[in-house]
């Protein structure tokens, strides 16, 4: 059962579907697993740049700055050839211990590659909005970009390690004050005319929230993780984006766990 919910062990894979899901005019998000953090960067390095060999502006990528331990000039190299191919590069979430390093490093990208003189964005920034200052963090960065003349995009999705920091002051206690903050963080993107807003949940009101809102189809992109809540997807008459995870077997469970569990009611229900 694991097993859907990833397209194999190499690239090749995540392109074959893809390719499928695109005929069907949904955008695919190719996300590389590498959760090993004592893997060497330059091998993830190479796994990116390869990939980035096949792709085109009808793909977007995600990466996890942890995947390089935080190497600057690595992830520099594939947002450089993701601005040359137009190709949006979506910088995923990390967990509390690392999340000033996060938001250093994806700020300055976003300066750097999402510059408004350069006629288009690269750097898609992600907010947790299982954390208490997420909010105010995406308010203060859409005001201080917009005053930067910088292009600003989003990924809101709720959050992925919930298990081990639960115990940790800095996440809601209660499941209804993530809804409300998401939703919050949903209609202030709304407010301020922001581009390309990922909703990646499968919460269904706040799908509809941004359905709702969404009036141009072009703010917001409502986002599912391969095998899951697709038959709810599919009916879906809105812009539409899949992430399509991939790579080594033995470096999946950790990723698939966090999945899990973040989506644990979409599970229960999938079949029905």
């Amino acid at each position: 059962m694991l097993f859907q919910f990833v397209a194999g062990n190499n690239y090749n894979n995540a392109l074959n579907y893809g390719k499928k899901i695109i005929q069907s005019g949904t955008i695919p998000i190719i996300n590389y697993i590498s959760e090993n953090v004592k893997n060497d960067f330059k091998n993830v390095l190479n796994e990116y740049t390869n990939l980035l060999n096949y792709i085109d502006s009808s793909y977007m990528l995600a990466l996890k700055l942890s995947s390089l331990d935080f190497n600057k000039q690595a992830a520099y190299t594939i947002a450089d050839i993701c601005k040359k191919k137009d190709i949006k590069l979506i910088i995923d979430a990390e967990e509390d211990k690392n999340i000033e390093k996060y938001r250093n490093t994806v700020n300055y990208m976003i300066r750097k590659y999402n510059n408004k003189y350069s006629n288009n964005f690269t750097i898609i920034k992600t907010y947790q909005m299982y954390r208490k200052d997420t909010l105010l963090e995406l308010y203060d960065d859409i005001n201080y970009f917009n005053n930067s003349n910088c292009y600003f995009s989003s990924k809101l999705v709720r959050g992925a390690y919930y298990n081990s920091e639960y115990k940790e002051d800095h996440l809601f206690s209660k499941k209804e004050d993530t809804d409300k903050n998401y939703d919050l963080a949903i209609i202030k993107c709304d407010e301020y005319k922001t581009i390309h807003n990922i909703i990646a949940t499968h919460n269904k009101k706040s799908i509809t929230l941004a359905k709702d809102l969404n009036k141009d189809n072009n703010k917001f992109i409502i986002a599912n993780l391969m095998g899951m809540n697709e038959n709810y997807m599919n009916k879906l008459n809105t812009k539409k984006a899949t992430y399509i995870p991939y790579g080594p077997y033995k470096e999946m469970l950790p990723y698939l766990s966090r999945r899990l569990y973040e989506n644990i009611d979409s599970i229960k229900y999938m079949y029905k």
